[in-house]
């Protein structure tokens, strides 16, 4: 059976508009160190840190939520959360160094914050990342459950940034399969 977007209910190309709608009014850059990079398209967006760019990565853990809460199994979405945004940053050339993290929840519930922190923290461990903070906000009008994403920072030389223009046709991709 094959499933596509559109049969969940999300229909991508109005997706699309609504990204291009918010990215068109954010250009601003500051001046001076930390200015941005340009670049076309890619997992992570970078600024400018001497001869070096700082790359960020921002994602959430999406629908595997629903799969964690029919299991009240939080520990790997944690560490699921970590993955993904490391693994933005890797893609571009960069290494990953701290992450930081976003709860938004209804109500408290220990047991399930005690295991976002440990799957976190396991994450951290497995891509050798710091954990320099996050927040843990309590919406009970404006969440239904929770929703966990995160924020990794890394580092690349800039003249190392992948940004897939140097691909041609006959380059080799490795897949790893996935745990």
């Amino acid at each position: 059976m094959r499933l596509t977007y559109a049969e969940a209910g999300v229909d991508i190309d109005k997706k699309s508009d609504a990204i291009d709608s918010l990215v068109k009014v954010l250009g601003f850059s500051r001046k001076g160190l930390g200015n941005r990079i340009d670049l076309d398209g890619g997992y992570a967006g970078f600024i400018e840190f001497g001869s070096y760019a700082l790359g960020l990565a921002t994602d959430g853990v999406g629908t595997k939520l629903m799969v964690a809460n029919a299991m009240h199994k939080w520990d790997t979405v944690g560490i699921d959360c970590v993955a993904m945004n490391a693994n933005d940053l890797i893609c571009v050339g960069a290494e990953p160094l701290s992450f930081v993290d976003y709860i938004a929840i209804d109500k408290p519930d220990e047991d399930l914050a005690n295991q976002l922190g440990r799957g976190i923290a396991k994450g951290a461990e497995l891509a050798n990342v710091s954990l320099v903070g996050g927040e843990f906000a309590i919406l009970p009008q404006m969440v239904n459950g929770f929703d966990l994403a995160g924020t990794c920072l890394g580092w690349v030389k800039k003249n190392k940034i992948i940004t897939g223009k140097k691909c041609v046709p006959g380059d080799v991709i490795i897949g790893l399969r996935s745990s």
